[in-house]
């Protein structure tokens, strides 16, 4: 009974099956360095049965869990990726049950090696990928469009490889989209809010042309089985299945296909490469922006969402992340070629531990040289807090001086005058809100111990200097741990010293507006027009002002470069004008007969228009007159005029609006055939400036109709 269990129990016992060999790879100079690649055995229904690195030397020795000889598959491939080699058509040699080599009574072993082709091997090879990009915000106000970068964000890089389900959006939008630099997802998946001209072509997709965006994910994926990569790359044919190394044929298009990923090029991607140039181009600043990420807009686009790579913007929203990139590699059980990766960039602003997430996707906007590429990003989201990007690190010493007006240098303010001059331009005055920057010395910006200062304005020729009293505040971010928090700057009260404002800490912190020092309300100041002095003067952490005896260095930053800035005593002051007034306007309409604006014709009517325009101190910067016909938005100037120098200060000029004879009529008389309105705009802006736009504009709308039966 005993010998009957002892034999069962043996009969049973796990036999080691053995696969065993070395690879070896062709031509291996034209790529000198380790390449991990790695042997993975599966059983004929699919499964891993085992699977080990191969060393440096190509060796490799696997361990198969078998119990009784059985057929099996070798497949030779990229190490870690033994789910995905299975489904692909990597290389690959199948055995038979009959070729396990007995070797004592539980020992099976097979052993085999080969070499691998160049044109087989090259396209594991990694090649390293750079993206670099700039994050900006875009924002409109009044009017005015401004850009600013984006600092300090953590930037996520994703590998997409996706099809093109953003574009029956984008050509639907087309018109709408040309030299725009940002779009809202949720925006571009709604009907465009004008009606927009056919696509004019070379479609690039002509196929997908698809009902409501609501339907788009569905009818992609239904779409798939007929369409191969719709992305940046085509998807090349399969890699065939191979047989033993002395079979292995060449495959010059694959081989083509993986050299090519090495080539220099300057290309667009996507459809971007397959449209016409022209609107093309004017595609390029286009970044399309969703608060989720567009994986999940359409879930069945989407073959991958990789990261790739992590970094973070720099004062200046600039930012650079380079990774290994596998050109060729497997998607849905194929083995694709893409010669660069799709690339869609998370932005995450976390200030005071409010987390704001953007997805930025530079659709049409990627280009590559060789293989890195610079992306233009931006963004619109009223959450996205931005800088002004003037960075710096702060002189050696403890100078302190204005550096600018807004945008204007304060070397370009005249002295004397206190007006801006810059060819063409001069004789600009200041009005408005004055944003006004400044810098500290290293050794007053510290914070230990904090130091302060005061800005303070007078009329020229007196010393009745008034603080500025505006709130400061800015986000700054630790050095240490890149956390970012709000920080109010002042104004402050110290030891009863009222109107004071901290001087940055830029030992320990980054700042997202490092020299912005202030905003002066210039209209609390002077309503018209005046000569003033704007004061800065520093405080040490009791309130008690640091003179250039007590060693700050005041300095006159109005000297053009590189000169060295002269010393100031005891404070630095820059001279500027303010000019508070706005244009004033009249159009005189001589014809019309009513309030109504109605002017009946005769085939003799002629018309006239006084265009009156002035700035009460002979500053005025530009004006125009211009119609438009009933409901048509084109715009037909009559009259217009602009001044480098402000110069003159008013205009009372008659301005024709056409004539009815000899017939068919001019101007806004041309080709009326019935009673047709008109609106009529009169526009000025004054020759005042805020550092970064003219302001004070106004604008006269009136409308007319000219009455003629049929």
């Amino acid at each position: 009974m005993a010998n009957e269990k002892s034999q069962t129990t043996g009969s049973r016992k796990i036999r080691s099956f053995l696969i065993d060999g070395q690879i070896s790879r062709e031509q291996p100079e034209c790529q000198p360095g380790e390449l991990k690649l790695a042997a993975y055995v599966f059983d004929k229904a699919g499964s891993l049965l085992g699977s080990a690195d191969l060393n440096e030397k190509g060796v490799y020795r696997v361990a198969v869990r078998l119990s009784q000889p059985a057929d099996v598959d070798l497949m030779i491939g990229p190490s870690g990726m033994a789910k995905e080699i299975r489904r692909s058509s990597a290389f690959r040699r199948s055995f038979a049950a009959a070729e396990w080599k007995a070797e004592g009574t539980q020992q099976y072993r097979l052993q085999y090696n080969a070499i691998l082709p160049l044109e087989l091997w090259l396209p594991w090879w990694p090649i390293r990928i750079c993206i670099s990009g700039h994050i900006r915000k875009v924002s409109s106000s009044d009017g005015v469009t401004t850009v600013c970068p984006v600092p300090f964000v953590k930037v996520e890089i994703f590998d997409v490889d996706r099809e093109n389900c953003f574009w029956p959006p984008l050509r639907k939008w087309w018109e709408l989209l040309l030299d725009r630099p940002v779009i809202r997802i949720p925006d571009l998946l709604r009907e465009p809010p004008i009606l927009v001209k056919p696509f004019p072509g070379p479609d690039p997709s002509p196929e997908l042309n698809l009902g409501a965006a609501s339907t788009l994910a569905g009818d992609i994926g239904a779409l798939r089985p007929r369409l191969a990569s719709l992305g940046p790359q085509p998807e090349p044919p399969d890699l065939p299945s191979l047989a033993p190394a002395s079979s292995l044929k060449a495959t010059p298009a694959l081989a083509e296909a993986a050299f090519s990923a090495s080539q220099p090029a300057f290309t667009r991607v996507g459809e971007a490469r397959l449209m016409d140039s022209s609107i093309a181009a004017r595609l390029e600043r286009l970044t399309l922006t969703s608060k989720i990420p567009p994986w999940q807009i359409f879930p069945f686009c989407f073959y991958s969402r990789a990261e790739v790579c992590e970094t973070t913007t720099d004062c200046d929203g600039f930012f650079n992340c380079c990774f290994r990139w596998w050109p060729f590699h497997i998607r849905n059980g194929r083995l694709r070629f893409d010669a660069r990766p799709d690339i869609i960039i998370k932005a995450t602003q976390v200030i005071d531990g409010v987390p704001t997430v953007i997805y930025l996707d530079p659709y049409t906007s990627t280009r590559w040289n060789v293989n890195n590429a610079h992306i233009d990003l931006y963004l619109d989201n009223e959450e996205v807090i931005c800088g002004n990007g003037n960075c710096y690190d702060p002189p050696e010493g403890s100078p302190v001086f204005f550096t600018r007006i807004g945008d204007d240098e304060v070397y370009k303010i005249n002295q004397i005058s206190g007006l801006y001059n810059e060819a063409p331009l001069s004789n600009v005055a200041y009005g408005g809100s004055l944003l006004v920057y400044g810098q500290f010395g290293d050794a007053l910006s510290t914070g230990i111990p904090v130091r302060y200062y005061r800005l303070s304005y007078a009329r020229e020729g007196s010393s009745e200097f008034s603080p500025i009293t505006t709130p400061l505040g800015d986000t700054r971010v630790s050095k240490a741990t890149l956390f970012s928090e709000s920080h109010s700057l002042g104004p402050k009260t110290v030891n009863g010293i009222p109107a004071l404002y901290e001087v940055r800490n830029f030992s320990d912190y980054y700042w997202y507006n490092p020299d912005w020092i202030g905003t002066w309300k210039s209209l609390l100041a002077e309503e018209d027009t005046g000569k003033f002095v704007l004061r800065l003067e520093v405080f040490d952490e009791n309130g008690a002002k640091l003179t250039s005896a007590l060693g700050v260095d005041y300095r006159d930053g109005t000297v053009v470069p590189p000169a060295v800035l002269p010393p100031m005593l005891d404070r630095c002051d820059l001279v500027i004008t303010l000019d508070n007034k706005a244009p004033n306007l009249e159009l005189v309409i001589p014809a019309v007969i009513n309030e109504c604006g109605v002017i009946p014709w005769t085939p003799a009517l002629s018309l006239t228009f006084q265009a009156q325009v002035s700035q009460e101190n002979n500053r005025l910067r530009s004006w125009g007159l211009y119609y438009t016909k009933g409901v048509n938005p084109t715009v037909h100037y009559l009259a217009s005029g602009a001044s480098n120098n402000g110069l003159p200060g008013s205009i009372n000029q008659p301005v024709s609006g056409g004539t009815a004879a000899p017939a068919p009529g001019t101007g806004m008389l041309a080709g009326l055939d019935s009673t047709c309105a008109f609106a009529l705009k009169l526009w000025a802006y004054s020759h005042v400036r805020d550092g970064r736009h003219f302001i004070y504009y106004r604008e006269q709308i009136k409308a007319i109709a000219i009455e003629k039966c049929p």
